[in-house]
């Protein structure tokens, strides 16, 4: 090999894409070698971040899934509303005739 590899070459050699010249420059050239190593920690940081990125980050459908799931639990209150308002109105229905008023004098 003819001069240091590019960063390119680098960056494909640690993508697991040895090539046997770039392995015997890195055995000889401290330069490549401390190159590679700071690629190497930049690409396992970045690999981590996008680790956590791709764990971490939020459905892509959270917004409707939430919208959907809000809809549905007022609807079922609003269900329970008509009726408690049913009940209600029976209760109050035979509370006239079943409950005698007290007589006024």
């Amino acid at each position: 090999m003819i001069g240091h590899p590019s960063k390119r070459k680098l960056q494909s050699w640690l993508n697991d894409e040895h090539a046997p010249a770039i392995d015997a420059h890195l055995a000889t050239c401290e330069r490549c070698a401390s190159h590679l190593e700071t690629i190497s920690e930049a690409h396992s940081d970045g690999s981590i971040a996008a680790s956590l990125h791709r764990v971490l980050a939020p459905p892509p459908d959270l917004s409707a899934t939430i919208e959907t799931r809000v809809v549905e639990k007022l609807d079922s209150r609003q269900v329970l509303g008509y009726l408690a308002d049913l009940f209600g109105a029976g209760l109050e229905t035979s509370k006239l005739f079943l409950i005698d008023d007290p007589v006024e004098d």
